[in-house]
């Protein structure tokens, strides 16, 4: 008597694992090149400026910085880097800045 085969259990599983092994080229592919972003300057967008010591806007508090915001995604080049925010998507921002839509 031979034992029926599970074969939805089996494609589920192929797929699962054929998933799993191309997440890692999945980032190489969609990495950007942050070299080629421009460099974001002061007044950029929600009171943005390169050195938050420079920071006019009312809600600013002593130590918001862009390398300690929850937008902050690390340092790419030499002090500059991405930022999550949608309005800063297409440039580096400086890990000294801050802008007005800093969060903790």
């Amino acid at each position: 008597m031979t034992q029926p085969t599970d074969t939805s259990r089996r494609k589920f599983l192929k797929t699962g694992a054929m998933a799993v092994a191309a997440l890692p080229l999945s980032t190489l592919i969609h990495q950007r090149d942050v070299r080629a972003m421009a460099k974001a300057e002061d007044g950029h967008a929600h009171h943005y400026v390169n050195d938050a010591a420079d920071a006019d806007h009312e809600s600013y508090e002593d130590g918001q910085r862009c390398d300690n915001c929850a937008f902050w995604a690390g340092e790419s080049d030499n002090g500059w880097g991405e930022c999550h925010h949608p309005d800063f998507a297409d440039v580096l921002v400086k890990d000294k800045g801050c802008c007005s839509v800093w969060a903790g």
